[in-house]
């Protein structure tokens, strides 16, 4: 019984997520059930107890960033409010425009989001800061766009092919960081941040080779198209009411973010990255090799923030843009950050992430709202997220003084009584 309900919740799940993210909202009832089945399941296995053991774990994880997005929200109607705008209005709009009107845009918004916030969050886990993670993407965005021109093959393969080269093209892009960082402790943030300043000055000499010469084209400052073999799937060629752009990039991302979470906290390698994020002194003592793990984790991270790029140019645009000025490396930081490093957290703030983007357009269309009360938002949040960090540093360094200071107290009592 429990795996035929395992198989039945799997299904609904994937069936509703397809069918939401396509735009037909009815598919959300498929996962509420999906949710429902698997407290049902828990509850058969494990008892009463596990199951409301399950739901305050899901609720401690879950209150700290709905909180945040309560108070930044509530932050942004007052700012609105003293500047003469009618933040109720202004909300609806942002809201409806995001969920509903403009919800394909949330959803092509939230696909890079998702592979950069899980490029930085697996670079996290091992300690370490993927800020580069827009260098990347780019580097996997023009390997794709190359592939795309190049490969005349079946579909399914040269799809496949583009994604495993243009994501080791990303990887390839971390490599010379990670060598520094295990070899001379040169910081991460640097090197990363240096080489996606050169990735970016790079494309318009890619774009230039590849169909945009100024002096023979037409499009000088974009690719020439990609093979139409080397396209996404759409969503419209198996629900033909969704939107046109939508594209089954979102899907693979969804399927990326599980196996992180698998790889992570399932196997060897995760359990060691983890452990020299956590404690390297300790890891090191545990026979687990520092470096090489820090070259596992900023190589897979590059892997990861390469398949953004490739979702871009394979899915939505089929062609790579010199004024690209994508972001998605950037705004990978937040998502990150939001979902606390969790790979299956950060499917849904890449979603949220998206939908502000998306409603922010719309609000700005039908209330003449700026747009900078969603940036307003974005930053509040981001803050209360980094706060939370600060209070838990501030928190675990207090008890180690008061333990120190009470150690201390015994010793000297110890002391005074011999």
């Amino acid at each position: 019984m429990i795996a035929a309900i395992t198989v039945l919740t799997i299904v609904l799940a994937a069936a509703g997520t397809v069918l939401y993210l396509g735009s037909y909202f009815w598919g959300g009832f498929l996962i509420l059930a999906a949710i429902a089945l698997h407290l049902f399941k828990v509850f058969k296995r494990d008892g009463a107890e596990e199951t409301m053991a399950l739901v305050k774990k899901s609720y401690k994880m879950l209150w700290v960033p709905l909180a945040g997005i309560v108070i930044a929200i509530v932050t942004g109607g007052i700012i609105m409010v003293v500047t003469g705008y009618n933040p109720f209005k202004a909300y609806a709009a942002l809201f409806y425009g995001g969920l509903v009107r403009n919800w394909h845009i949330s959803v092509l918004n939230a696909a890079p989001l998702l592979f950069t916030g899980l490029s930085i969050a697996v670079a996290f886990k091992a300690g370490l800061f993927n800020i580069g993670a827009e260098g990347q993407y780019y580097m996997g965005a023009m390997a794709a766009a190359w592939l795309g021109l190049t490969l005349n093959l079946p579909s399914v393969i040269s799809i496949t092919l583009i994604f495993v080269i243009a994501g080791a093209f990303g990887a390839a892009w971390n490599f010379v960081p990670a060598i520094l960082k295990v070899r001379t402790g040169a910081h991460e943030v640097i090197t990363t941040m240096m080489l996606a300043h050169t990735a970016r000055y790079l494309s318009p000499v890619f774009i230039r080779a590849n169909g945009g010469d100024p002096s023979t084209s037409t499009h000088p400052y974009v690719t020439t198209e990609i093979l139409e073999s080397n396209w996404l799937p759409a969503f419209q060629s198996f629900l033909p009411e969704a939107n046109y752009r939508l594209h089954t990039g979102i899907l693979i991302a969804i399927l990326a973010a599980i196996f992180v979470q698998y790889l992570i906290y399932q196997t060897r390698i995760g359990f060691e990255i983890r452990a020299v994020g956590q404690n390297r002194d300790a890891a090191r003592a545990q026979g687990i090799s520092i470096g090489r793990n820090i070259m596992r984790a900023l190589l897979i991270a590059g892997f990861l923030a390469g398949l953004a790029g490739v979702n871009q140019v394979t899915g939505l645009d089929h062609k790579l843009f010199e004024n690209l000025q994508a972001g998605y490396g950037w705004n990978g930081i937040s998502v990150a950050l939001l979902a606390s490093n969790s790979p299956i957290g950060v499917i849904f703030t890449s979603l949220f992430w998206g939908m502000l983007d998306a409603g922010g357009q719309y609000m700005v269309r039908t209330t003449q709202t700026p747009n900078a009360i969603v940036e307003i938002v974005k930053g509040i949040l981001l803050f209360l997220v980094v706060a939370k960090y600060i209070y838990v540093y501030l928190g675990d360094w207090i008890r180690k003084r008061r333990k120190r200071r009470l150690a201390a107290g015994v010793a000297a009592a110890e002391g005074a009584a011999s």
